[in-house]
């Protein structure tokens, strides 16, 4: 692809590209709203998958963990249902009126002379929620998202895929590193071919890219991005990237931040 060769060396180019997650990133993790996802996440494996309840926190975490999304770790365990059925269940019944809107968020993105993409592993439908309960309708160019990268609303397992059936959850929610997972047919981050569909879709140079992601996939970005900023809790990575990473700043704090050096930066 266009910018294949660019993953491994940082430029010092200025940046092009404001790269964003969704959930937790856009709106903090204390409005309530993602702990009401994973609530209505574990619903679903019980009440449609007839998963066992005393195991679904768990599972819930581990495939989560594993794939990315508790929905890709699903499928790869052989579980067969409709994608759209999924979304609606989860994120259908959210109350999104925990959202308020963000004038101050909005005013310094519109600020900032750059593109403004999200790129999120949620549906279509949940992201439009949320942007309009913030009040960010028009401060995005492009948006990716689950469509985006599954287009297509799989709901049978074919005989490509790599499952074998549904894995026993006693075994394999104990992690013993001992056998990689099977794969999983949902394209999603921290997927690299669900990067690298991205940076196609939406022209995206990784190494022009500042990239905001919450803490949970974003190590998995050091490798593409020359700066990746971590929104979550103070925690330690190995990451021989390191030196490329800014982290624990609020959203607004950081463009804040980035808006004061916009002659540098851009």
């Amino acid at each position: 692809m266009e910018h294949e060769n660019q993953y491994n060396q940082p430029s010092r180019s200025n940046y092009n590209c404001l790269l964003f997650d969704l959930d937790d990133t856009l709106y903090p993790f204390s409005s309530g709203l993602s702990t009401q996802c994973t609530k209505n996440i574990e619903e679903y494996m019980v009440q449609k998958l007839g998963i066992e309840e005393s195991k679904v926190h768990d599972l819930c975490v581990l495939l989560y963990k594993d794939y990315g999304t508790t929905m890709a770790g699903l499928r790869a365990m052989g579980y067969d249902f409709d994608y759209d059925d999924f979304h609606s269940f989860v994120h259908g019944r959210l109350p999104y009126e925990m959202l308020k809107p963000d004038p101050v968020l909005r005013h310094l993105l519109l600020s900032l002379p750059i593109r403004r993409v999200i790129f999120s592993n949620a549906n279509k439908a949940h992201i439009a929620r949320v942007v309009k309960r913030l009040g960010l309708e028009d401060c995005f160019e492009a948006v990716i998202c689950f469509e985006t990268l599954n287009p297509f609303n799989k709901s049978k397992v074919s005989s490509e895929e790599d499952t074998n059936g549904i894995f026993n959850t006693d075994h394999d929610t104990q992690s013993n590193g001992c056998s990689l997972p099977p794969k999983t047919p949902v394209t999603c981050k921290p997927l690299q071919s669900a990067f690298e569909q991205a940076f196609k879709i939406a022209n995206i140079n990784p190494q022009k890219t500042v990239c905001y992601e919450r803490f949970g996939i974003s190590y998995i970005s050091y490798k593409y991005y020359a700066t990746t900023i971590l929104l979550s809790l103070v925690r330690s990575h190995n990451s021989p990237k390191k030196s490329h990473i800014a982290k624990l700043y609020k959203t607004k704090d950081l463009l804040i931040y980035i808006r004061s050096f916009s002659t540098y930066w851009f």
